[in-house]
């Protein structure tokens, strides 16, 4: 019987101890329901039992950094982002350097690889030897941001060679098709020709004869207009143009018209003194 009183007290005593500390601390309960979901792939639960355990320890950085990796689990990217962001300047240095390393998994998740390689770089920074932590935690953590700043470097080296590439090849598409292009024009005109010079004989003959028939039309113009107009027709007169009589002009003019005058008359004169006198008959 005391026996059975010993095995009960000691079987009860741990017992109460852990229903005491669940009470006593009931977010390290709850944290710890959450990471077991969180291994076990029940990210909804884990998240759950996360934010269960941030109501009580709000300014936990352990809680945010366990929300962020079940959001970036899930794909929750930006949500992740956030919560990382919350603890990048914790005291804790290798959380804060875990949260660098896992800030850069996201931003590259994102696209955004500038902002990957920054964050990597300052996890290797936080985990150098001169931080002081030199444990094997740590150490892998930075052994993973090298290698991942490598790969992203090498990443976006890619990306832009096969940008570079894809612009050459649109280039150069473009230039083959102008080529193209120019050749379809060249072989159209020379298929032109060919049939031109593949033309009907008797159609080639009526085109010649058109031809000189035209030639001959053009030389019989050309031979009119060349002829003297015929005698009956007279040639347009030629347009009067007036012109303003100066005064000099004006006053010789008048000077002839009675000199003239005056020789008219000495003239009628001399013929009435050498002719005789008419005789008029009255019959």
């Amino acid at each position: 019987m005391i026996k059975f009183r010993t095995k009960l007290r000691i079987f009860i005593i741990p017992l109460a101890c852990t229903f005491l500390i669940g009470w006593i601390d009931p977010a390290t309960d709850k944290n710890e329901e959450g990471r077991q979901f969180y291994n076990e792939g029940e990210y909804d639960e884990a998240i759950s039992k996360f934010t269960d355990a941030q109501l009580h320890l709000p300014e936990s950085d352990s809680l945010n950094f366990n929300i962020a990796n079940t959001h970036y689990k899930v794909g929750k990217l930006p949500e992740a982002e956030k919560s990382y962001k919350g603890i990048l300047d914790s005291k804790d240095v290798t959380l804060k350097a875990k949260a660098n390393y896992n800030m850069g998994n996201t931003m590259f998740k994102q696209g955004k690889l500038n902002e990957a390689l920054d964050f990597y770089k300052k996890a290797i920074k936080l985990t150098g030897k001169e931080s002081g932590t030199n444990g094997d935690e740590i150490k892998g953590v930075r052994e993973d941001a090298k290698y991942n700043y490598e790969f992203v470097q090498k990443k976006m080296e890619e990306m832009k060679k096969e940008q570079q590439e894809r612009e050459e090849k649109e280039e150069q598409g473009e230039q083959d098709k102008q080529d193209q292009e120019k050749q379809d024009d060249q072989k159209q005109g020379e298929e032109q020709e060919e049939k031109q010079e593949k033309k009907d004989p008797e159609q080639q003959e009526q085109q010649q004869q058109e031809k000189e028939r035209e030639e001959q039309d053009k030389g019989n113009k050309s031979k009119q207009e060349n002829e003297p107009p015929p005698e009956n027709e007279k040639s347009p007169s030629q347009p009067y143009e007036k012109k303003e009589m100066t005064k000099e002009e004006a006053e010789r003019i008048l000077d002839a018209l009675r000199q003239s005058e005056r020789s008219a008359r000495e003239m009628q004169e001399k013929e009435k003194e050498s002719t005789p006198y008419m005789i008029e008959k009255n019959w």
